[in-house]
């Protein structure tokens, strides 16, 4: 995959490894059971994961579209990363 202007993307540098299914088991630990909400996850780690760090927090911690709250985001994404 390639960033915007066509450079390669470099783990550790311009994006992460995120293990979702890590992050999800956190998620589902801290007793968020919507399903609107756990897709709203995957796809913030989703986004995480491709380098678009400030789009993807910004979508997980959305109240108006089943987001959830920041400390828990980054429980969420810390846990994700950890187990990368």
């Amino acid at each position: 995959m390639r960033d915007a202007f066509g450079n390669p993307l470099v783990p550790g540098c311009n994006v992460d490894k995120v293990n979702i299914r890590a992050g999800i088991a956190e998620l589902e630990a801290m007793g968020f059971d919507d399903p609107y909400t756990r897709e709203v996850v995957i796809y913030a780690l989703q986004r995480w994961q491709r380098g678009e760090e400030a789009a993807a927090e910004r979508g997980a911690i959305d109240q108006t579209f089943h987001g959830i709250d920041l400390t828990s985001w980054r429980r969420v994404l810390a846990a994700a990363q950890a187990h990368a």
